[in-house]
């Protein structure tokens, strides 16, 4: 899931939050990156040593799943496949617009990165990766995480002190003007960034 949802405040762990902040800015300073940088899911992902396919690169994939799977309208985003050894692939669904393709594969790397489990009746049907049982605390967390790798804090603030428009920071860190105005709503930048001012 990429829509941003609203959250209750009693979703995450203690620490959670300002966790995944720091993971945000640790994460872009691996890429040589500054804290307020643009991060590209895709660069990410070969730096946290992610492959990332499309479905035309799945061998043994039929045409007549291909064509369900890659069209526009098709309502799957991506998926993440547990491998051995502790490693995993994303497949996504690149018919999406740039910006959610960024949030899509964001939220499967927050997933991977929170070290998140299927469960094992999940495990048992084979395909643990594509039929991962809805875990609200797993979803809330990846949700978190995922759109804070996107639009960091650090990011936001820099963004509107620079006087950009929703548009502009759009634009600008690649992402929809849906996550941009869910995240300067839920971080609450524009309050602390209003009493800097006295």
């Amino acid at each position: 899931m990429t829509r941003p949802r609203t959250q209750k405040k009693n979703d995450f762990k203690r620490g959670f939050k300002t966790w995944a902040d720091k993971t945000a800015v640790e994460l872009r300073t691996k890429l040589g990156l500054p804290p307020h940088s643009p991060l590209c899911a895709f660069d990410l992902c070969k730096v946290l040593n992610v492959p990332v396919l499309e479905p035309s690169q799945i061998n043994g994939i039929t045409n007549q799943d291909l064509s369900i799977l890659s069209t526009e309208n098709s309502h799957w985003s991506a998926a993440t496949i547990p491998l051995q050894e502790g490693n995993y692939l994303i497949i996504h669904n690149p018919t999406h617009s740039p910006a959610r393709q960024q949030s899509n594969l964001m939220h499967e790397i927050a997933h991977i990165l929170c070290e998140h489990k299927v469960s094992q009746k999940t495990i048992e049907t084979g395909l643990s990766g594509f039929l991962r049982n809805h875990d609200d605390q797993q979803e809330n967390e990846a949700e978190w995480l995922g759109s804070c790798l996107q639009l960091p804090r650090p990011a936001l603030i820099w963004a509107l002190k620079q006087q950009m428009s929703q548009t502009d920071i759009s634009n600008h860190f690649n992402a929809s003007e849906e996550m941009v105005r869910y995240r300067i709503n839920i971080t609450g930048v524009k309050a602390q960034m209003s009493k800097w001012r006295y």
